[in-house]
């Protein structure tokens, strides 16, 4: 099992929002999103809202046996429940994620052990 991580920061003001949109989620839409992750491949999410002393980050952990086929899964699906949710996160984080999660890359700085 692989442990894809995202980090976001926050737009100003919409901590209140994440926590609805989580409630939601955990609430009325829990089944619907259990769904989804189990056709994305997610056996397990955590999200953290950490706040740091300017600003706030969104941490999101999901273990997934195939990260890159997980992203596209969730950048492309047409299902009503994914649709609905990256609207959401388009409002909240102010990016369209079906544009951003495809084509992230990253250049690894450090490593050891």
């Amino acid at each position: 099992m692989t442990q894809l991580q995202m980090v976001c920061t926050l737009r100003t003001g919409t901590q209140e929002r994440w926590r609805r949109l989580s409630q939601e989620v955990a609430g009325s839409r829990r089944a619907q999103f259990e769904a989804s992750c189990r056709q994305a491949g997610i056996t397990q999410v955590q999200v953290w809202l950490v706040q740091l002393p300017r600003s706030e980050l969104l941490f999101v952990t999901m273990n997934t046996q195939e990260p890159q086929q997980t992203l596209k899964a969730l950048a492309t699906s047409e299902r009503p429940f994914e649709h609905w949710l990256r609207e959401q996160l388009q409002v909240l984080l102010g990016w369209n994620v079906q544009e951003v999660l495809p084509a992230l890359q990253g250049d690894l700085l450090l490593a050891w052990g």
